[in-house]
């Protein structure tokens, strides 16, 4: 994926230096049940469906300080009750971190979270589904939800994106009971071209 190097700021989703900026279809897949961090996960989504959303589309863009990614999907015509809709973008933070399970016990990954009930994004390290930890450094947010579709930009200092040199993608659908760990992800990691 191409993270193109722009002058303007794209913090809001709507703003039109998006245009400008190729947007790849990532294919999402329900987090695998055998790797959820508890059995009563395990088994009481066994046989119940998952990870709904099954693409997103991605666009990268930074200006040298700032790394900006944007998502967008269809959001389901179900309302949400108990649980939010959420998203991140994660990079690998070192080691042979898997993509599909966001990161393990043994590999980290960095994520930039963002939550719909929530007006500002959260910067969090990933060892597996679910195990989500805060660590420092704030990340902004910004969602707007029109014609049925989420698009989300979250942005963070361009180095983390450099550092990892790959992307991941994960979605969960609140109207779904989706969070933690069920929800849906990346099976492989999405290399960057990042221009300098």
């Amino acid at each position: 994926m191409q993270v193109s190097k722009v002058s303007s700021d794209l913090s809001d989703p709507g703003a039109a230096g998006w245009s400008g900026v190729t947007a790849e279809s990532v294919a999402l897949a329900p987090m695998p049940i055998d790797a959820q961090p508890t059995e009563y996960v395990r088994t009481k989504w066994s046989a119940l469906s998952y990870g709904n959303v099954a693409e997103a589309k991605v666009a990268a863009a930074h200006d040298g300080a700032t790394a900006w990614v944007r998502l967008e999907w269809a959001d389901s015509d179900q309302p949400n009750t108990e649980f939010p809709d959420c998203a991140a973008v994660y990079f690998p933070a070192g080691g042979d971190a898997p993509a599909a399970t966001i990161g393990s016990e043994a590999a980290t990954v960095n994520l930039w979270f963002w939550r719909s009930d929530e007006e500002s994004g959260r910067h969090l390290t990933g060892n597996g589904p679910g195990v989500f930890r805060p660590q420092d450094g704030a990340v902004s947010a910004a969602a707007s939800l029109d014609g049925g579709r989420w698009a989300v930009v979250l942005a963070h200092p361009v180095a983390e994106l450099r550092d990892g040199g790959r992307l991941g993608v994960a979605v969960w659908d609140g109207s779904n009971e989706e969070r933690a760990g069920i929800g849906a992800a990346t099976t492989e990691w999405v290399s960057l071209s990042i221009d300098s």
